[in-house]
């Protein structure tokens, strides 16, 4: 890592002569080359995850497992990132028409001719289902898990492409909670028993002949994909280096733009026609700038309302200038848009954390602990003449017959019991209200004449 930061740290001058700058402004030659090599390897990495898609849309269990998995996660991906509506409507129109494709084959699976016809419209509706990299892994998991369960085997004259379907399935002798939650979580209520298996994920002999070709298409669209990646880690050091200044260290900041370049890497489109270099640093930089809100406060704030806190204290300190007075939530709120409550809330929620303890090395320093009542501790005096009453209620009540101590516990509630009116307690020994009346006041009158000094002192 060293070498990375004295390599970022370095500004790579090229010649006056060595430039090349065309009439539109296109940079120099070098970076013109490694953006055409990028549309390349992008080209050739949508070409191969199309490829994988193609090969996972022959099986219907692959639509079966989105329609669960979106049903108990949600359409958003990830919580920390912002989908737009637009999106969220277009995912939810590929999973009803998943859904009805889907049911059209379950419901006449009997009928030869309709189930044909189901199934290829599924397999259409799939190869256009925009799967994300998360999607396409789990569905490999859980095809290569399948095959081991099902007890199939393949036989193959290349030795490179047996080599990578043995280490796909050796990949599920240890996996993460996760895949096995989402495994288990899918076969719940399917026969395995070779019942509803040949259903999802078609006959044995075709299961055998595909799973070979869909781990060698797996494994040559991610090594497309690390391709592309490590063919723009100086992007990654280059904007990483912008950040130095901030309190995380260069290492991480590396780390978190890796993350984004990645996402970028999932994201990109060659066929709209923008650099990849520009799509991704946009990538990047969200995913360092949100690392470093994460992680600069003691008290996390989502990302979604950092924005908001730069923009109203932006606005603060222009009204500030502009004016020569602290501005107020109503001025903030004309200026910025917002409403007074937001203004407010944003303000509440932007307040620096402050130390219970002093900050200060000086003696008599006060913190704002020393101000603060402690009401969790009781006074050592309360505790002692708690205890002190306690005994001697005992002791006073040990003094009395077996049926006036019985009347004041049920009475008063000592002891655990439960407070009971004197009607109740009279039902309960069988005697008249008046009755039991007497006898507490002649309990009463005992303890009073023994105790009563002893007990005033507690008032």
């Amino acid at each position: 890592m060293a070498y990375l930061i004295e390599r970022a740290s370095k500004v790579e001058k090229i010649p006056v002569t060595q430039r090349v700058v065309s009439l539109s402004g296109v940079a120099d030659s070098p970076n013109r080359q490694a953006d055409q090599t990028n549309i390349e390897i992008a080209h050739t990495l949508k070409e191969q995850k199309q490829a994988l898609i193609d090969l996972l849309a022959c099986f219907p269990a692959t639509a079966s497992w989105l329609l669960r998995a979106h049903q108990h996660c949600g359409f958003s991906e990830n919580p920390d990132e912002d989908t737009t509506t637009h999106l969220k409507s277009d995912l939810s129109a590929n999973l009803n028409t998943l859904k009805a494709h889907y049911f059209m084959l379950t419901s006449h699976a009997g009928d030869q001719t309709v189930a044909t016809a189901a199934q290829l419209a599924l397999s259409t509706a799939l190869k256009n289902f925009p799967f994300s990299f998360e999607e396409l892994v789990k569905l490999m998991d859980l095809m290569a898990y399948t095959f081991t369960l099902r007890g199939l085997s393949y036989s193959s004259q290349q030795p490179g492409h047996k080599n990578t379907v043995c280490k796909r399935l050796q990949s599920l002798d240890s996996p993460t909670r996760l895949q096995r939650t989402t495994i288990s979580h899918f076969f719940e209520g399917i026969e395995t028993d070779n019942t509803d298996l040949p259903t999802l994920f078609l006959p044995a002999k075709e299961m055998a002949l595909l799973f070979p070709k869909l781990a060698e298409a797996e494994y040559v669209w991610l090594r497309s994909r690390q391709k592309l990646a490590r063919a723009n880690n100086k992007l990654v050091l280059f904007i990483a280096n912008q950040y130095k200044a901030c309190f995380l260290d260069f290492e991480d900041l590396v780390q978190e733009g890796q993350t984004g370049l990645l996402k970028a890497v999932d994201r990109f489109d060659p066929g709209l026609g923008f650099q990849f270099s520009t799509y991704a640093g946009y990538w990047v930089r969200q995913a360092i700038s949100r690392a470093i809100s994460r992680c600069e406060r003691v008290v996390r704030i989502p990302c979604g309302q950092v924005a908001s806190i730069n923009k109203v204290y932006r606005a603060k300190e222009a009204l500030a200038n502009k004016t020569g007075m602290e501005p107020n939530a109503h001025q903030l709120a004309e200026h910025t848009g917002l409403s007074a409550a937001e203004i407010n809330t944003i303000l509440s929620i932007s307040q620096p954390p402050l130390s219970l303890e002093s900050t200060t090395e000086a003696e008599h320093s006060f913190s704002p602990i020393d101000f603060l009542e402690q009401q969790i501790f009781h006074h050592p005096l309360q505790g002692m003449a708690k205890n002190d009453l306690e005994q001697l209620l005992k002791t006073a009540i040990a003094g009395l017959t077996e049926r006036e101590a019985q009347v004041l516990y049920w009475h008063f509630g000592l002891a655990g019991e439960s407070e009971m009116t004197l009607q109740e307690i009279g039902a309960k020994l069988n005697l008249t209200r008046e009755r039991i009346r007497q006898i507490q006041v002649a309990a009463l009158g005992k303890i009073k004449v023994n105790f009563g000094q002893d007990l005033l002192c507690f008032l």
